[in-house]
Parts: C-alpha cells; structure tokens; sequence
C-alpha cells in the first residue's frame, strides 16, 4: 500500500545453482487507486434474541469470492463455515420434527424417547453457537476488498473481490486502519488542513498532522441561540440497532454537549459510530450548563462473606456510568449515561449557598465541585452508590472562582485566580500551592496534565505555561500568537480556550477559532514542546470551546487472538504459488473428516466418535458434503479451538470485561464550520452550534 495506490503482486523464488543464492521475482497483478478500496466486513457481533443467527443474509457465493478458482477444486472459508451453519440450522429444524414425531410413539422406549430428544437438540444448538464463533475467528482474520474491474460490453462497471488472510487480528487491524488513514489524508478537505511555518517564513507541509473525519451541527432542531459551553465523553460504546459493529471494528462512545442561551441549557448526546459523528438524543436543562464530566462505573471488589441467595434489590447508582452537570444556578445533577436510557436524571441537589459551578473532577475517592466563590466542594457517595447532597468538605482556597480542577494521582489541583493548590483527595489538606504567573491580574483558565508535567493557560493572553508536576519547576513558556498571526490576517487579539494533551500532540483551541496543534513527547516524561506548532484551516465562527479525545473500544474477546497468531503450520509447501492469495496448505481433517461424528448427548463435551455407533447415541455428521475441502490455516485451527469444552463458557465471559483503547479521535466544539481564507459563503446550518472531530495518524494502541 503506498499513499494513494494499492497494489498487488506475486512473488516466486528461484534458486540459483552456481552460489546457492535464493532470489525473488515479482508481477503485478492488479493496481487499484486507494479511493476506489472498499473493504467488506460482515457483522459478526451476536445480537439479541435467537432470530440473529447467520442464517440465509448472505450466501457462500457473495462470501468467499475468489479470482483465478481452480475447477473441481472446494476452497474452506467463511463460505463453507456459512453452509455448515446452514446445515446445522437445517438439522436443528429436523430433529425438531423427530422430537414431535417420538411424543406419538405408543410405546415406552428405554434409547428412543423425549429426554434422548431433547440431549440431540441442546447438542446441535451449542454446535450452532460454537459455529458461529468460528467464523466471527476466521471473518477477524481475514481482509476482503471490493476493488474495481475493466467495465462489461455495456460499459457498466464491474468489481472483484480479493481476500487476504493475516496471522492475526491485530495484523488485519493495523493494515485496515493505515488504509483509511491514507483514504482520509487523499480526500479535498484534508488537502490544506494545516498550516505550519518553518523556521525560513516558508510554508512546509506536514505528514503526520491530524486528519479531519467530518463536521456536523450537535442541535436537531435549528435553534442558533444556544451556543456550545462544555462536553463530556463516555468511552463506553454505542452500538445502534441499525448498524452492529463487525468482529473488528472499533466501537466509540458517546459525547455529552451542552449548550447555552441567556436562560437555560441543552444537552445533545452525539455518538461516533465508525468514527462519523451522529446526534442520538437532545432535550433542554431548566439552568445554564457550564460544566460537566464523565462518572465511569464503580468497580466493587466481590466479598467472599456476601450471602450466595442474596438478590439484588434495585440497581445502584454506580452501577451504571453517569454524567454530572454543573449550572450558574448552583445547581450538580447527575445523568444516566448508557445505551438505551433517554434523559434519566437520577439526582439533582444545590451546592452550598447555591454557588455557581465553574468546574467538575471526579475520583474514586468522589465528586469534586470548584465554585464561583472560590471554594471546593467535596462529595462522597453514600451506601446505596447516589452521591451525598450535603459536601463532606468545602475548602476555602481564595475568593476568585474556582476555573479548572485537574486530579494529579492522589491530588487534587484546584485554579482560583492565578494560583494553584494541591489539595489531597483523602485528608481534603492543602499540601502545596503554586504562583502560575507573576505578573498581577493572570486568571487561570484550564490546565492539562501529561507525565511530569503540566501545562496552564490563562483568560489573557496566548501564553502557555509548563511546570513539573513534583517540583513545581517553571520549564518552558510557549506563545501561540506567531504561528495564528502568520495565518490569519490582521493581528486580532488572541487567547487560549480549551486546552488537550493527546499522544504526542498539545493541542490548543483559540479564541479566533482555530486549532494549533504542538508537538510534544509521545512518551511519559516532560510534555516539553518539541517543534513549530500547526493551525488548523478548518476552524469555527467562534471561539472553541472544548477539545476532548474521542477512545474506540475494542472487545476484549479479540485479545487472545490479537496477542498470538492462530496455531498451526504455517505454508512452506511448494503448492504456494498456486494457491490464492492468503490461502494455507491443507491441514489435517477436523470436523469436515466423513468418518467422523459429533455426539449430541447431554455432556457439554462434543467428543468425536466414529461412524458406527449405535443409533440410539444420536451421531450425526457436523458437516455434509465436504469430504474434498480443503482447509485454510485458520480455519483448522479454529475448528482445533472448538474441541475445547469450556471455549465457549470463556468467550462469553470475556465478552463482558472491560474492553482497551485501541485508537483516538479528537473532537472539538464551537459555533459554526468555516475554512480559512475560503471566501464562499457559510449557510445558516453552519453558524449553529457544530462539532469538529480529527484523527492522529499513527496511533499507538
């Protein structure tokens, strides 16, 4: 794959004789421009209910088509693993019809009644769900892309699948997350995306700068008065009923946005299904919405002495991820933040003499609420999970307000004015404080927290600030007015507004609405800035307002498979060059082997026995008519897996473990889309309030 083509080749080697030196030839056989890659994946994600079996959505044909099969030649795939499903479905139907036909026998038959009936149907339905993680195994190893043709006699166009095969699924993620990075970096609105400027004045061109992925309006109806003020992103996935994610693809989460008019708020709830951002709910707040954060699920350590029949009551509050909102009004409440609850406030309660929210933190240890006032409320939560109305604690740090809370470990770091405290989060003590700035009037207004280091912005000015975490030593001092100024004509006054630290970049948001983007360390250390920064040519009409990373998920059930390539030989044999791309030799026989049978009894053990037992065992045969396959690597080896009776008690277990970051959106809001230095005119959709969400390249999960 190069940066706008992908081709294909086959390799032969040739032995040289004379020195015994191996060489290598290749021919190409097709070239396919990047924008035409599409790659085909089909949902493998279990839904809900019996009636989400693969059953007859796709054929073998439209599965597994190949260029180039050989005649009288049965390839194994996910085609054939769809037929064998087909198949046990088939036979599931028929030992239906068996049972009906044995609750008519006259008789009282010790081998031939409706126990034995019911151990054939429960033996077909775990070999049917059994199956069905099979080829969810195989489909996480396999890349398929629909590529273009020559055109037919009647000029329509035509297309051809390729398939690959990959050692393992995190071989397939990677190679098609760098194909839709390099699609995304070809389209016209990342062709000028950024603006850098060298150390000579010149424009130079950046290769790694964050990629634009789209921009939408966050508000379902047209209501311009209401202007974006905070968000906050839950990392636990969304998954639409219309559109299930496939075995690998990344699942996002949701985004909390509030706006504001003169008197209350609104909140739109976006998510980012395959990273196209989406608004899903959005209802109005009776106060102004200033801040919010995310609350993630409580995990609870399982208490041995706990009663074995005790039932659970009614769900607990932290049992369930949650968004709490500040308001002017003085006002936190908490919101349900899960798939399927719409507008489920579980609490709302006053702060202390109904001070205004001005920031949110939360910790394990609770809920931290920094106030107009220039105080900290601290809430714990009480025994049934809900948070405490009254505060345990208000700490008195000064009388401006209170603008950025950030927890440093154990620590909270509480902003009023220009000064820092270092609160501890379990003795509520202040163990330290720091003069951000020394000149009189500097306001803190947000701070951001990587290794070592902090970085600190102010209401004026467009000067950031870096101090150690632990000694508090001032490092580095960066003025972002240059490279804007170098960008955007005029020198308009200019001050920092939102404020992220995100894998190897600072970025900052502006007042002008523009977004510099400065490179820093990857790697846990110092977030010292490394190089020139960048503006974004997409920017909104006003200032922006809050820039946040975006995590996907990704199921943990992938894990194992992602670690370690699938067992079995790998392809040496010189058969190779005849086979199509990705496919293995054949393997030993499994399940496909005619002399073989699978025992439907009332064990969870599937043991194979042979053919000749009696007919009172019940054997039938997992899979018909494929004597002459031929099995790719993969496909044995997940059939090997299978053998193991407690595979699928595992795999569902692991389903409901918490999944990891695999890749990072970034997602900044505003008033508006427009393209710098563009002159065409904005329509009205444009001057609502709008969400912009980029993509890092080279993204290390």
């Amino acid at each position: 794959m190069l940066n706008d083509v992908l081709m294909c080749a086959t390799v032969s080697s040739r032995l040289h004789d004379s020195h015994a030196v191996t060489s290598q030839r290749y021919l190409l056989k097709w070239s396919v421009p990047l924008g035409h890659v599409d790659v085909i994946e089909y949902s493998s994600s279990p839904g809900p209910g019996e009636h989400c079996r693969f059953s007859a959505v796709h054929s073998p044909e439209s599965l597994a088509v190949m260029a180039n099969v050989k005649p009288r030649k049965v390839y194994m795939g996910p085609g054939q693993l769809y037929q064998d499903l087909q198949n046990l479905l088939h036979d599931l139907n028929v030992v239906g019809q068996i049972s009906q036909l044995i609750g008519n026998l006259k008789g009282n038959y010790q081998n031939l009644n409706q126990s034995v009936a019911h151990d054939w149907t429960s033996g077909l339905q775990r070999l049917i769900l059994k199956k069905e993680d099979e080829i969810r195994a195989a489909d996480r190893c396999r890349i398929q892309l629909q590529l273009p043709g020559k055109q037919d006699k009647s000029g329509r166009p035509t297309f051809f699948t390729a398939v690959f095969n990959t050692f393992t699924p995190a071989i397939k993620e990677s190679w098609v997350s760098h194909l839709q990075m390099a699609k995304l970096a070809l389209e016209e609105e990342n062709h000028l995306g950024w603006f850098c400027v060298g150390d000579d004045g010149n424009q130079t061109k950046k290769e790694t700068h964050p990629l634009l992925v789209g921009h939408t309006p966050v508000m379902v109806a047209r209501q311009p008065e209401f202007k974006i003020e905070c968000a906050a992103y839950n990392p636990e996935p969304y998954l639409s009923n219309e559109s299930q994610p496939d075995s690998l693809s990344t699942a996002h989460g949701f985004l909390w946005i509030g706006s504001c008019s003169n008197q209350m708020g609104q909140i739109a709830i976006v998510s980012f299904q395959n990273s196209n951002p989406k608004v899903i709910e959005c209802f109005n707040v009776e106060s102004r919405i200033l801040c919010m954060v995310y609350i993630p699920v409580e995990e609870q350590p399982r208490e041995p002495s706990a009663a074995p029949d005790a039932e659970p009551t009614a769900a607990r509050a932290s049992d369930v991820p949650t968004i709490c909102l500040g308001t002017e009004e003085g006002s936190i409440s908490i919101y349900k933040s899960s798939q399927g609850s719409k507008k489920v406030r579980l609490q709302h309660f006053f702060t202390p003499e109904k001070s205004t929210v001005m920031s949110l933190a939360c910790s394990p240890q609770g809920l931290y609420a920094g106030l107009v006032n220039g105080s900290v409320a601290s809430y714990t939560k009480a025994t049934d999970g809900s948070w405490n109305s009254e505060p345990q604690k208000v700490i008195k740090l000064g009388v401006l307000p209170v603008r950025s809370l950030l927890l440093v470990e154990d620590t909270l770091w509480a902003a009023s004015g220009g000064q820092v405290s270092m609160v501890s989060t379990e003795t509520h003590a202040i163990e330290g404080q720091l003069e951000a700035h020394q000149e009189e009037g500097m306001v803190i207004s947000h701070m951001a927290v990587a290794g070592v280091g902090i970085w600190i912005a102010f209401t004026s000015g467009s000067t950031l600030r870096l101090f150690h975490t632990e000694t508090l030593k001032h490092l580095q001092d960066v003025n972002i007015a240059a490279p804007v100024h170098s960008m955007l004509p005029g020198h308009q006054r200019l001050s920092v507004t939102s404020l992220l630290v995100c894998h190897g970049l600072l970025m900052v948001g502006t007042s002008l609405g523009v977004v510099v983007a400065l490179p820093v360390p990857r790697l846990q250390g110092i977030p010292k800035v490394t190089g020139r920064g960048m503006v974004s040519y997409h920017a909104h009409q006003g200032p922006v307002k809050f820039i946040v990373t975006a995590t996907a998920l990704q199921k943990k059930d992938q894990d194992g498979a992602r670690d370690s390539p699938p067992p079995g030989p790998e392809p040496q044999s010189e058969d190779q060059k005849d086979m199509l791309p990705g496919e293995g030799p054949p393997s030993r026989p499994s399940h496909s082997d005619p002399d073989t049978a699978v025992w439907l009894g009332d064990t969870l053990g599937l043991t194979s026995q042979k053919s000749d037992l009696s007919s009172s065992s019940g054997s039938l045969s997992l899979s018909h008519g494929s004597s002459s396959l031929e099995h790719r690597s993969e496909d044995s080896s997940v059939c090997d897996l299978l053998k193991d009776p407690s595979a699928y008690c595992r795999s569902r277990a692991q389903r409901s473990r918490r999944a990891k970051a695999s890749s990072v959106l970034v997602v900044c809001g505003g008033q508006g889309h427009r393209r710098v230095h563009k002159k065409a005119r904005q329509p009205q959709e444009e001057m609502m309030s709008s969400v912009m969400v980029w993509q890092i390249p080279l993204l290390s999960a």
